[in-house]
Order: C-alpha cells, then structure tokens, then sequence
C-alpha cells in the first residue's frame, strides 16, 4: 500500500488577508530628506573645492622652493625662502604683515608656531642673511631652512 498524500486542509479559509504593502512609493517626507542630502553633498563639494583653488599657492610655493633649491647658492637660497614667505602671506591678505622687517617678521611667525618648528633655530643667518655680502650654510642648515619654510607654508593659518 502507497500513502497518498493528500494536501494539508487548513481551517479558516473563508479570511481574506490584504496584499503585501509595497515600499514605492515612499512617504512624501522621503523626497525632502533625499532633496535635503543632495544638496548638502553638493555644497560640501563646493567648499572643498574652493577651500582648495584658494589653497593652491602654497603647493606651488613648495614645488618652486624644492624645484629651485638645488641651483641657487646660500644667499639666494634665504631670499627665496623669505620672498615666499612674504609672498603667501600677500596671498592671505596679510599686507602688513609681510612688509615687516625680517626681525619682527620672523618673531611673529615663530610665536604661532610650535618650538621644534620655528625660524630662531636657524640662526642669524636666516634672518640678516639678506643683508650680509657673504652667506656660507651648511647642507643640515640648508635642509632645515628649505623644511621649516615649506612646513610654514603648508601649515600657516589666517
């Protein structure tokens, strides 16, 4: 004898359940959410781009200082370094600022920056070095002076 299988009776047969509910379309909020996120990301877009095209002077006041220091003697070299200086701070709208003579210059920006990072440590011959006929850096000096203003000038703030 086989088993038949007969199909499983179930009781209440006579309720009808409603159909799934679908997920589109969404609730009428959904679309200010969606609306309101699109902007936001755009704006956040916008931002960055023009904190970055206003930003871009310091990456070419790098790029020209490591590109030209390898052909530039000592005296040069420092007046390099303080003509890009000068030259970011006008940038920033820093007039003033940047038409301070060398030493007050100098002991501004050493104020706002940390104590491992700072100008004085390169000596007097960063600061009178423009003025002085004859300027002899060692390489340690010159590598230090060409990464502390590059370190100024990607760090500086307004």
């Amino acid at each position: 004898m086989t088993p038949t299988s007969t199909p499983l009776e179930l009781p209440h047969k006579g309720y009808l359940l409603p159909e799934a509910i679908p997920m589109w379309p969404p609730a009428w909020w959904t679309w200010l959410v969606v609306a309101f996120v699109i902007i936001a990301l755009l704006s956040a877009i916008l931002l960055l781009l023009k904190r970055r095209s206003k930003r871009k002077y310091r990456q070419e006041a790098m790029n020209s200082l490591k590109k030209n220091s390898d052909n530039l003697n000592d005296k040069e070299l420092i007046i390099a370094c303080h003509e890009l200086i000068r030259r970011c701070l006008i940038s920033e709208n820093k007039v003033s600022q940047a038409a301070l003579p060398s030493h007050a210059l100098i002991a501004q920006l050493d104020s706002t920056l940390p104590k491992k990072r700072r100008f004085d440590q390169l000596g007097e011959d960063f600061i009178n070095g423009l003025y002085r006929a004859e300027v002899s850096l060692t390489p340690e000096q010159k590598t230090t002076m060409i990464r502390l203003t590059c370190y100024w000038i990607r760090k500086h703030r307004v």
